[in-house]
């Protein structure tokens, strides 16, 4: 299994919306103002002075920024799909932990790598009653890659980011693609050592 670069990532970034029953156009112009608030905070930690200030250094602000609109138990378990019960409470703990440190790991590097990327959002798009998906471009070293954010309304949360897209790659597919071809042959124990060995490379 391959650690995910910005471009694989964030396969943690909008079209016309159509207003379903109980919808606003406010209430998606402000879920996809919120999105964007929160990453350019984020970009806002990672571009400050201490730039090159490793992701240790700064790893309780990245996750208190991202937890306001990612949520990352959400992301895990459903890249990990019917892999997730076959992990004992202690082994999900561990995976979460390592998955979460190995994906914001990249993720800081590469946004701190050169200049501040620019973000531009469209306007979100309604999926069901309970979902939408917003559509942005990211200019990252004269470069764009689209990105897509899909979000649902989880009770309690709000409005949350569940799955990411990078030029139409599903961040969760592409893992559980990689966790199921895993666990045809290996253990939790191994995964456990393997993304463990991953961080490492970081």
């Amino acid at each position: 299994m391959h650690a995910f670069s910005f471009r694989s990532i964030i396969a943690a970034c909008l079209l016309a919306a159509t207003t379903l029953p109980g919808w606003g156009d406010n209430e998606l112009d402000k879920t996809k103002d919120a999105l964007e608030t929160t990453l350019n905070q984020l970009l806002d930690v990672l571009h400050k002075d201490n730039k090159t200030a490793p992701y240790s250094v700064k790893k309780e602000q990245i996750l208190e920024i991202l937890n306001q609109r990612f949520s990352f138990d959400v992301i895990i378990q459903r890249s990990l799909g019917r892999n997730w019960n076959k992990l004992n409470d202690t082994e999900k703990d561990q995976v979460y932990s390592l998955i979460t440190d190995l994906v914001l790991q990249t993720y800081t590097q590469e946004l701190q790598d050169g200049p501040r990327p620019k973000l531009t959002f469209n306007e979100p798009k309604v999926v069901s009653s309970s979902k939408i998906e917003i559509d942005s471009i990211v200019l990252l070293n004269e470069s764009k890659i689209n990105i897509s954010y899909r979000l649902a309304n989880i009770k309690g949360r709000g409005w949350q980011v569940y799955d990411v897209l990078v030029e139409g790659v599903s961040m969760v597919s592409n893992y559980r693609k990689q966790f199921d071809e895993h666990f045809l042959k290996k253990s939790a124990s191994d995964l456990i050592e393997l993304l463990k060995s991953k961080l490492k490379e970081v």
